[in-house]
């Protein structure tokens, strides 16, 4: 499996190089967001091992830029900030995992480890003859050809997004406690499943819905497509 680390300590980045290595990924390296950029350009790793704060700028912008293009690719960022408001952006814009620092190496393999065992690292093709579908997680709207056929509420949208932007791999109930818990408002595993339970009742409305969702058995939720023909956009 091929990982890609973005950071900008040598010392750090020889040593978490090295030690992916010893455990059998396929590593490659870079210091800056521009490095890392040209990287992506030319290949997709498996995952993403990344800083957020680089000398050349910050990658949490473009953290929804990165998960629309490669959907299948797992995403740790690993960054020294712990603020909760920055956790839920980097959750909610499409990473996988994150790891405040200080991290051990331990933590980062286990991490890699746990991720890759789930992950299925064929991403998914439209075709020419695709049925185009999209997702606006702002309004909360989905739509074929523009017309709507779904609203959805926004901690809906918030759980729809999140599934979208995992099309290969479980979203678990831990990854979506952390994008829903706001304002005050406190998430268990049961009220996640209710809440997962009323976006899965709205897609079943559909005479013929784009996607429907499964439970996998102790990691989470799992996004499907109807068929290969669908595709689906998620507009931010």
């Amino acid at each position: 499996m091929k990982v890609l680390i973005v950071e900008s300590d040598l010392d750090w980045r020889n040593s978490l190089s090295a030690h992916m290595g010893d455990l059998g990924y396929e590593t490659s390296v870079c210091a800056t967001l521009g490095q890392a950029r040209e990287v992506l350009r030319g290949r997709q790793p498996d995952i993403l091992l990344t800083d957020v704060g680089l000398p050349d700028g910050s990658l949490l912008p473009e953290l929804a830029s990165l998960r629309q293009h490669f959907p299948s690719m797992g995403i740790v960022v690993l960054t020294a900030a712990q603020r909760m408001e920055e956790r839920i952006r980097c959750m909610s814009d499409g990473a996988d995992y994150y790891l405040a620092r200080p991290v051990k190496l331990e933590e980062v393999s286990a991490t890699l480890t746990a991720l890759a065992r789930r992950m299925k690292t064929v991403p998914h093709q439209s075709s020419p003859q695709s049925e185009k579908w999209a997702f606006n997680r702002r309004s909360g709207r989905l739509s074929s050809n523009g017309a709507t056929a779904l609203q959805f509420t926004d901690k809906e949208s918030t759980a729809l997004a999140a599934l979208l932007q995992s099309p290969n791999y479980p979203v678990s109930h831990g990854q979506l406690f952390d994008l829903l818990r706001s304002g005050g408002e406190e998430y268990d595993a049961h009220r996640i499943d209710a809440l997962i339970y009323r976006v899965r009742q709205k897609l079943r409305s559909l005479e013929e819905s784009p996607m429907q969702i499964r439970n996998i058995y102790g990691e989470g939720f799992l996004m499907l497509r109807r068929n290969s023909s669908v595709d689906i956009v998620l507009e931010p």
